[in-house]
């Protein structure tokens, strides 16, 4: 089986196919001569694009449509680029298809021009071909392709454009369907413009057909009239009749609208009958005598020859009430319209009537003028309303584009803020971008500039926003609400003597290196910063594994910790020790501030709690201190060994803590042996057997230099010298925070 090859195939088709059309449209008839009113049976004659430039008639010499006749030759020059292009491949696709729409554009305004020159009836319409019609309309129907095909490819060829799509086809698939800006754009400007031409149209064509029909009828009774006032003064004469009839049908022959002819017809009988006296009971003579006319009378039909009773009676009523100098008479059966006037001649009883004179027009010679400018505002309308739909899409995406880019960089802007409000994104300054691709010089390009300077303001003030603040700045509801969460303190050991003789400078960059450590290490385990206060951090946790999360995220600081002091040895620095804590419960979570100031914050014993344990350490030199609430959670999946049953201060409900040694998936034997030496220790110190306990402290303090346990030697040496109280429940007492 051959395989097609796509590209090559287009190639040549895209080169051929237009080359085709284009010449069959040059080599064909595009439109036809006027139609002889007179002689219809003429066989008409069709109009070639190649011969347009050379017809003698009148009509075609206006020095505009020459230049537009002899731009058709443009249609065989295009064929040829077309044909080289196939082995000249220099040649851009981009020049071809401009090409190719010009040659169309100019075909079309060819045959639209020859359409209102030459239509001068309707029987003009009915006597073309009608393959001239259809070449017409596969002419319109490639011109549109290729307009709307330009817009498309414009726009699918923006990169900003094709994030609009996308922006716009996830809008669609959320069910938030809407009428776009560029749409109501489009359909305003064409709505706009189509009643204006249609309103135009109308008002146009109705005061010109009235212009019309108000000339023709005054020359229509100008004639009647002025042939009847001949009769009389030659009193029938023939003579001078006849010589009068000669000289109108001569002059007919240059008149702009030529009447068909003029005819007398009056009646057999020589009765005495006066206009003045004729009422509803006079009886009228029969016209049946057709005595002048400038045609042939063998030509003229039989029942226009003569007048019925019942057309004398009509005629003599519209003279009466004058409506002949208004409408004249139709017959939609011979297509004409008549102006008819009553021949007199005066006598001295009044004036007698003797027949009447009637001037016969042709409806469609009589309103040619009419048609043709009909012909010509529908068309230059019809091709105005096709321009400007082509214009208008262009228009709007001229104007519409960068709204709608701008709209979807916000909209970027706005999913970034989103998804960091959710919880699905870390608060950092990169998080929140916006791109400027205005390329514009307008307002919009002004409000681009704008927003970007408010995104800048904003991913400067992120960081120094708890992202909880951020979560809850836009909710309804400013109240206060209880949360179980799970806080965790950290505090940099002994950091105001580090300070000393450093410069300020020094310090704050120090800082911030290392609480960045210990941020990046608390976002990625789902927590979030609620504030800084100096040298000491406090996060909270939310969620059914948020005690696991905080004191994951406690052993990742204390190795990050032990990283840098490491780094610090080997620099000559100063190694920085940290202590943390932990506790979870339930606490008032809301808005806390003044009008002007407000902050998202937790206030409860569970707070100060955290923080009294995370200044425990201190007391007993260990690194993280966790409450009991916090270690019932953890479901085994740390070593801990317990510290201590404490007070704090301010508190007389005794606490049961412990300290976080490691992940029992990353524990060892020497953890696990310190665990053990610390936890009998403390076993036989409660029960205050003080050398056995002691025994244990110090194997612990001696083999693994443990602190807390050099903690309770020191505890126990006191006691013996001054005993605790008999009823002595092991708790002790913190006195410091």
């Amino acid at each position: 089986m051959v395989k097609i090859n796509k590209t090559k195939f287009f190639f040549y088709f895209c080169r051929i196919f237009p080359a085709l059309v284009i010449t069959v449209l040059f080599c064909c008839p595009l439109s036809m001569m006027q139609v002889n009113l007179y002689d219809t049976e003429t066989p008409h004659t069709l109009l070639f694009p190649f011969l347009i430039p050379l017809v003698k008639d009148a009509n075609f010499y206006a020095p505009i449509l020459k230049l537009l006749f002899y731009s058709v030759y443009f249609l065989p020059a295009t064929v040829i680029v077309l044909i080289t292009s196939i082995f000249v491949k220099k040649l851009s696709n981009k020049i071809l298809y401009y090409l190719v729409l010009v040659s169309l554009t100019l075909y079309l305004f060819c045959s639209i021009s020859c359409m209102i020159i030459c239509a001068n009836t309707s029987l003009w319409f009915i006597q073309l071909p009608r393959y001239i019609y259809t070449l017409f309309v596969f002419a319109v129907l490639a011109h549109l392709a290729l307009s709307i095909t330009g817009i498309t490819y414009r726009r699918i060829n923006t990169t900003e454009y094709a994030e609009f799509k996308q922006l716009k086809n996830e809008e669609e698939d959320k069910k938030k369907k809407k009428i776009s800006i560029k749409t109501k754009l489009t359909l305003s400007i064409i709505g706009a413009i189509t009643v204006i031409l249609f309103s135009f149209m109308v008002l146009i064509l109705r005061r010109y057909q009235n212009l019309i029909t108000e000339t023709v009828t005054d020359a229509g009774r100008t004639h009647a009239e002025q042939t009847a006032a001949i009769y009389e003064t030659a009193e029938g004469k023939n003579d001078k009749i006849s010589y009068f009839f000669s000289q109108q049908k001569k002059s007919n022959t240059y008149a702009d609208s030529p009447f068909e002819r003029i005819d007398i017809i009056i009646s057999s009988v020589n009765a005495h009958i006066y206009l003045e006296s004729i009422d509803a009971e006079t009886e009228l003579p029969p016209f049946d005598v057709l005595a002048y006319t400038t045609s042939k009378a063998s030509a003229i039909p039989q029942e226009e020859k003569s007048l019925t009773e019942e057309q004398a009676r009509d005629y003599l009523k519209r003279y009466e009430t004058g409506a002949y100098r208004k409408t004249p008479v139709y017959n939609k059966t011979y297509g004409t319209c008549k102006f008819i006037y009553p021949v007199t001649l005066t006598r001295q009883a009044g004036s007698k009537l003797v027949g009447f004179t009637i001037v016969t027009y042709r409806e469609d010679v009589l309103m040619k003028p009419y048609f043709q400018t009909k012909v010509a505002v529908f068309a230059l309308s019809a091709v105005f309303l096709y321009l400007s739909v082509i214009l208008t899409l262009f228009l709007a995406d001229y104007i519409a584009d960068p709204l709608l880019l701008l709209r979807t960089n916000v909209r970027k802007t706005s999913n970034s803020l989103s998804t960091l409000l959710s919880g699905r994104g870390k608060v950092l300054p990169e998080t929140i971008q916006f791109e400027d691709v205005i390329k514009t010089h307008d307002e919009i390009k002004d409000l681009s500039n704008e927003i970007s300077d408010m995104v800048t303001l904003i991913r400067g003030t992120v960081p120094y926003i708890s992202f909880s603040t951020l979560k809850h700045a836009d909710n309804e509801s400013k109240k206060s609400l209880s949360r179980e969460l799970c806080f965790l303190f950290t505090d940099i050991r002994g950091f105001t003597t580090l300070c000393e003789g450093r410069a300020p400078k020094e310090i704050v960059s120090m800082l911030n290196h290392y609480l960045d450590l210990e941020t990046e290490i608390i976002l990625k385990n789902g927590g979030d910063i609620d504030k800084f206060v100096g040298d000491e951090m406090m996060a909270f946790f939310a969620g059914p594994r948020k005690e696991y999360n905080a004191c994951k995220a406690a052993m990742e600081i204390r190795t990050a910790m032990k990283e840098q002091q490491q780094l610090s040895k080997e620099s000559g620095d100063d190694v920085i020790q940290m202590g943390i804590g932990i506790n979870t419960g339930n606490v008032v979570f809301g808005s806390v501030g003044s009008k002007t100031r407000m902050d998202f914050t937790s206030i409860g014993d569970t707070v100060n709690l955290a923080n009294r344990l995370e200044g425990a350490n201190k007391a007993y030199g260990s690194k993280a201190i966790i409450t009991e609430a916090v270690y019932e959670k953890l479901n085994d999946s740390f070593i801990c060994r317990e510290l201590d049953f404490i007070t704090v201060k301010g508190k007389t409900e005794p606490v049961r803590i412990y300290e976080i040694l490691q992940l029992k998936t990353k524990s060892s034997a020497k953890l696990l042996e310190i665990k053990t030496l610390f936890e009998r220790g403390l076993y036989f110190y409660r029960k205050k057997q003080w050398e056995k306990s002691s025994e244990y402290f110090m194997a612990c303090y001696k083999k693994y230099n443990d602190m807390p346990s050099k903690i309770f030697i020191d505890r126990i040496r006191h006691f013996k010298i001054s005993p605790p109280p008999a009823k002595w429940d092991g708790v002790f007492e913190m006195r410091v925070k």
